[in-house]
């Protein structure tokens, strides 16, 4: 997880993302999904939590509810699938429990 997105961020925060370079200017401003390119509307639109690139620049990624859902449970599941401790209780783990937050977030 990245170092900016600890302590008040929405758990969608944790969520990997595509690489800053290769997302249109909509994507990277927010206006546009960050993996789909669907066009977003403040009603539609999952804030992801603001990131930095490697050179330092302030990001606002959003996305569809859809694949919002799609990434946060697909990064439980690969998470969990390598975590002994999210195996026997996800509340123990510290990036399982986030990731189980991602997922409700993304339903809202």
């Amino acid at each position: 997880m990245p170092s900016d997105t600890a302590g008040t961020q929405p758990a969608l925060a944790a969520l990997p993302l595509p690489e800053y370079d290769t997302l249109t200017p909509d994507q990277a401003r927010g206006a546009t999904c960050v993996w789909d390119g669907t066009r977003l509307t403040g009603e539609t639109a999952v804030d992801l939590g603001p990131r930095r690139d490697e050179d330092d620049v302030v990001w606002f990624p959003r996305a569809c509810r859809q694949c919002a859902q799609q990434q946060a449970m697909d990064a439980l599941i690969q998470h969990t699938g390598a975590c002994e401790q999210c195996v026997d209780d996800h509340t123990r783990c510290p990036e399982g429990s986030t990731l189980v937050r991602a997922v409700r977030e993304a339903r809202r």
